[in-house]
């Protein structure tokens, strides 16, 4: 027996001295009493990898497919759900991959039949050292390792050191694996569910994070999505074993966890610094794009299809600062923003991407589920910039002021939709010359409320050729008519 124990310390770090005794017995019976129980059990160290005249750990960096049975100790990283499926003689086997990885690198390992037991009871677990004795053999990815029946997937309190190079989200490609990152949490939306292909519930949520090199939306899938219900815009968090994909819709990478990532808030700088631009340094076809304004216009929320069927809903802001105005389209769930603000309110938009206004071909703002619109305390003056009368093209938005010259009457139509509405029409003068205005909607009231020689100001109203060819401005929904 103490032939036994002195065999045994070769392989204490991998099995426990009952275990090891249990394989010995296996093996005599194996063998139909043939050998003795010191031969009996070098013939174990040989199944677990190990040399019977020396210990032979070895490191990941020196596993290849030509290695045979080896062992060694790693830091599980990722686990993934047993399966199980039917040999050619009728029985019944199961699987489970894992990836473990050290100091030198990572590996996958493929756990069978009985040593399933421990990923399917909950007993092996992200972040733990393991013992792992098995064969190597190619995989679809290079080696990995195959712990069978006679091998060793056991925890282990050895202490394995792993780490992941962390990466920026500037370099965050289609397609990559094992992406380990930190980040600011910008935005944070709620739980979604939706039907599986296979007919269950799932979950997801989504977040925005960003660092020194930009932003990123993160996937947060079942489990997972219960995350956004414990952090707070503003918090750094950790991510680890994410994946990346492209967009299909919005032709953007984006990152995904699954059941074996990783996320969890820490106490790190995540050197995210917001950069704001001014109003007239928005241009098409930006990202990531942050201002700060003063809230000028707030619409209603219309609702409309989408090409899916589904229903979407959208609204609109004007905010301003020194150097100009802009509009601001919320879509779906931003537009609880519109209920949030009021008109003269500072704000920040933040992680907004600009377009231009087929119609109005001016330059927009958009928020969708990756943005967001947040208080602001700063300190914005705005000055309605005003335009002369005579500078006026049609096609375009302008605002203007000037002296009511005529005042027609409201007249009543019916819209194509059967809707009932009306229009009202007058004439401004100002230093540069003279234009008619049509007051469409609720604007064509105004005429009851001004006089001959009054002061108007007319924001936002878009001008186009009306009779005879002269251009006039026509007041929408979007305008904003102000009797001074």
């Amino acid at each position: 027996m103490t032939e036994l124990k002195n065999i045994y310390e070769k392989v204490r770090h991998l099995i426990s001295y009952e275990d090891f005794l249990a394989k010995v017995e296996e093996r005599k019976e194996a063998l139909g009493g043939l050998c003795d129980d010191e031969m009996c059990a070098r013939l174990v160290l040989n199944d677990l990898g190990v040399s019977s005249t020396e210990r032979e750990v070895v490191t990941i960096d020196a596993i290849d497919e030509n290695s045979g049975n080896i062992s060694f100790v790693a830091k599980i990283l990722a686990v993934y759900d047993p399966r199980e499926f039917s040999r050619n003689d009728g029985t019944v086997g199961r699987v489970a991959n894992v990836v473990v990885g050290d100091a030198t690198g990572k590996i996958r390992v493929s756990v069978w039949d009985s040593k399933v037991d421990a990923i399917a009871s909950g007993e092996v677990k992200v972040g733990m050292t393991a013992a792992i004795s098995g064969y190597a053999k190619k995989g679809m990815a290079g080696a990995e390792v195959h712990v069978g029946n006679n091998g060793v997937f056991a925890q282990s309190n050895e202490d394995v050191a792993y780490s992941t190079p962390t990466r920026k989200i500037a370099d965050i490609k289609d397609g990559m694996s094992d992406i380990t990152i930190l980040g600011e949490v910008l935005d944070l939306s709620q739980i979604k569910t939706f039907t599986k292909k296979d007919g269950g519930e799932g979950r997801v949520s989504n977040m925005t994070i960003g660092d020194d090199t930009g932003t990123i939306r993160v996937s947060l899938w079942d489990d997972k999505a219960d995350f956004v219900n414990d952090a707070k815009i503003g918090n750094a968090v950790r991510i680890q074993n994410a994946y990346s994909k492209n967009n299909n819709f919005s032709q953007k990478v984006e990152m995904s966890l699954g059941t074996s990532s990783i996320i969890e808030i820490v106490d790190e700088d995540a050197g995210y610094e917001q950069k704001f631009l001014k109003v007239d340094e928005i241009a098409d076809g930006m990202n990531g794009v942050n201002i700060s304004g003063v809230i000028l216009d707030i619409s209603d929320i219309r609702t409309f299809s989408k090409k899916d069927g589904s229903e979407g809903t959208i609204g609109t802001i004007v905010v301003g600062d020194s150097t100009g105005k802009i509009r601001v389209t919320l879509w779906d769930e931003k537009t609880v923003y519109l209920d949030e603000f009021d008109f003269d309110e500072t704000v920040d938009i933040l992680n907004a991407y600009s377009r231009v206004n087929n119609f109005s071909q001016q330059v927009e703002l958009n928020v969708g589920n990756r943005g967001n619109v947040v208080a602001s305390d700063k300190k914005i003056q705005y000055q309605e910039k005003l335009d002369n009368i005579n500078d006026i093209l049609p096609g375009k938005s302008y605002s203007v002021q000037g002296r009511v010259l005529e005042i027609g009457e409201i007249r009543e139509f019916a819209r194509d939709d059967g809707t009932q509405s009306a229009v009202s029409n007058i004439e401004l003068e100002d230093d540069t010359g003279r234009i008619r205005i049509s007051l469409w909607g609720e604007h064509a009231d105004v005429i009851n409320s001004v006089q001959i020689g009054m002061t108007v100001r007319i924001i936002d109203a878009f001008s186009k050729f009306g009779m005879n060819e002269e251009i006039e401005l026509s007041a929408g929904n979007k305008t904003r008519v102000v009797i001074l």
